[in-house]
């Protein structure tokens, strides 16, 4: 089968990304001191050869890690058939399925959990993913990865930095798993925290023209925290679930169930800080929209003023039109005969008695005071 050249590669995989990312399968067992990485099950099997074995007997001598990005469904059904997998669980990695959860079967318990991965959208950032699958058998473990997602890279790092001082066993790994996904949230809710702490230091200083602006931010802040706090609330159940097969196995499993309580310390902590995050924006939210109110308030006060004074003005202004439009009518003008000016002054006194006497009005109805 011609293929491109695999290689062996160590577990510090950061010189070469661009290798890295080309692979799609990556091996561990504890007879190696680093990882095998390939681009397809027969590459692996021709690098190395005990994985033929492995695939064909389901026995390796040493625990084993298998994983598997971007696996296409002809993989999937060829490790299934190996490694003896219940339909359930080959039907939920090959249709990706959302829910989070742990299911125990009879050789082996099945992990999905939903790392954090973002993606800009037209209102924001989004917090979307594929799951991670883990099939977990009492001597080595099968992943499944089909997202761009660096958490079991962090995972394979750990067990170099850590291997000669840690029992490793397939729990161990798929704890390691959990606790890198969960790890994963810590940058997006320190992001949260710092936006929310810029909006709670800029309602002070927020002109009335942004708060409408504003608004909308904190719209996008809740959607994503109630994003993170629903990913991290899925979870809590798969570690109650995965603490209570621990407590059930031998003493090795038990120390893996010591290191979950961190996890559930971690989760409760994420929490926590999101719950006042969410406080924070509500307490935000209700000092912006009392703003707007008082806002509002004082610009239909403004303009009732207005609307008064323009009302004061036209009502001056009517009876002089009434009157000049009177006498500018085809009619015998008052004064015309020679009698003098009399009347030419009566008219402009008649036209001053009514604008102060609309004046006087006005301002004993405080008309101009508003």
């Amino acid at each position: 089968m011609a293929a491109s050249t695999p290689d062996f590669r160590p577990a510090d995989d950061s010189a070469a990304p661009a290798a890295k990312e080309s692979s799609s399968l990556n091996f561990f067992t504890t007879k190696l001191d680093f990882f095998v990485h390939a681009p397809s099950l027969d590459d692996l099997c021709g690098i190395y050869n005990p994985v033929v074995a492995l695939l064909e007997t389901g026995v390796h001598n040493g625990l084993w890690w298998l994983d598997v990005t971007a696996a296409s469904d002809e993989d999937i059904e060829t490790l299934a058939r190996s490694f003896g997998l219940h339909p359930l669980t080959v039907e939920d990695i090959t249709q990706r399925e959302t829910r989070e959860k742990i299911e125990l079967f009879e050789s082996y318990y099945f992990l999905s959990l939903r790392p954090p991965s973002s993606r800009k959208t037209d209102d924001g950032v989004c917090i979307v993913s594929h799951n991670l699958y883990a099939v977990v058998f009492p001597e080595g473990v099968l992943s499944f990865n089909f997202g761009t997602s660096l958490h079991a890279d962090h995972v394979r790092n750990r067990i170099k930095e850590h291997r000669s001082h840690l029992a490793l066993t397939s729990d161990w790994i798929c704890y390691a798993i959990i606790d890198a996904i969960v790890d994963g949230f810590a940058p997006f809710i320190a992001r949260v925290e710092t936006g929310v702490d810029l909006m709670e230091d800029h309602i002070a200083v927020t002109r009335p023209d942004e708060i409408g602006l504003a608004l909308q931010q904190i719209y996008k802040w809740r959607k994503e925290v109630i994003q993170i706090r629903q990913l991290l609330h899925d979870k809590t159940d798969v570690i109650r679930c995965f603490a209570r097969h621990c407590d059930a196995l031998a003493a090795t499993s038990t120390q893996v169930a010591l290191y979950l309580s961190d996890i559930r310390d971690h989760v409760l902590t994420m929490m926590a800080n999101l719950e006042q995050a969410e406080q924070m924006l509500s307490r935000s939210q209700s000092k912006y929209l009392s703003q707007l109110h008082f806002d509002s308030g004082r610009m239909r006060n403004e303009i009732a003023t207005a609307l008064s004074r323009l009302t004061v003005v036209a009502s001056t202004i009517v009876p002089m039109q009434f009157i000049t439009g009177l006498f500018g009518m085809n009619v015998m003008v008052p004064g015309k005969s020679p009698g003098g000016l009399a009347w030419w002054y009566g008219i402009i006194g008649v036209i001053l008695v009514l604008i102060v006497l609309f004046l006087l009005v006005a301002k004993r109805m405080r008309l101009f005071d508003r």
